[in-house]
């Protein structure tokens, strides 16, 4: 209680910081386009704050993110905007993060030490979940604005949520990473490192098939040919999992 007491007053600075920045943007540009444009980001991400703040999410506007603490790490929705001359298209992905997971995995993976904190276990975009090639949300005008938040908001109500609340335990985690490990996972967006977490997870979860996963994850590395530096370290995490007990 005392976590979410400190987001929801966090959440309110950075609201207030985030759309006070974008507004002075709007006001430094020179070109009417751009305004327009930065303008319609700005309400969108109004409308959308609205709902999601009901739902415990707070903003973290140089991450371009809504983001809910939980026990076990956080659960966010990520908007990536792509500006044209007339318009925007705004893509929406949604993840989860555990920090048990995490704090370890980052440790063997090439991964920016600034962003290790906000690393996701999964990521993916409304589209992949909705089976939907290349969804993205065209904003031109108010209308798209809001057309676009309620799509959004909706999709969350009907299957976001859930699947963010079904994704952040370990035990759903595994299922998902290791019931088919020679696949492609659509809720990660980087293969190799779906290797070393999915380990991870099976090793906390206690998978009978740990073992087997090991030798079926190194044998995807290598045949991904990734460089011998990210193969030792997967193979140098192995090994560390292979001697840790687990509570």
């Amino acid at each position: 209680m005392i976590i979410l007491a400190y987001a929801d007053l966090y959440a309110i600075i950075l609201n207030s910081l985030f759309f006070a920045n974008l507004l002075k943007q709007f006001y430094t540009y020179n070109s009417f386009a751009v305004m327009t444009l930065t303008e319609l980001e700005t309400n969108l991400y109004h409308l959308l704050n609205q709902n999601f703040s009901k739902k415990g999410f707070y903003l973290i506007p140089e991450l371009f993110q809504f983001r809910r603490l939980n026990e076990t790490g956080f659960q966010n929705i990520i908007l990536t905007s792509t500006r044209y001359e007339a318009e925007i298209w705004v893509e929406v992905n949604i993840g989860v993060r555990i920090d048990m997971v995490e704090n370890l995995a980052q440790q063997f993976l090439d991964v920016i030490p600034e962003y290790r904190q906000h690393a996701n276990t999964i990521i993916t975009s409304i589209g992949r979940l909705s089976d939907t090639k290349y969804l993205r949300y065209k904003i031109a005008n108010e209308e798209d604005v809001t057309f676009s938040a309620q799509t959004i908001k909706d999709f969350m109500k009907e299957r976001g949520f859930d699947f963010l609340e079904h994704a952040s335990h370990i035990k759903e985690l595994d299922k998902l990473f290791n019931e088919k490990p020679h696949q492609s996972l659509k809720y990660v967006y980087n293969q190799v490192h779906r290797c070393f977490k999915a380990v991870i997870i099976a090793k906390y979860n206690n998978n009978p098939q740990f073992f087997k996963l090991l030798d079926q994850y190194q044998t995807q590395l290598e045949r991904l040919k990734v460089p011998d530096t990210i193969l030792e370290n997967y193979i140098k995490l192995a090994n560390y999992l292979v001697y840790l007990s687990i509570n």
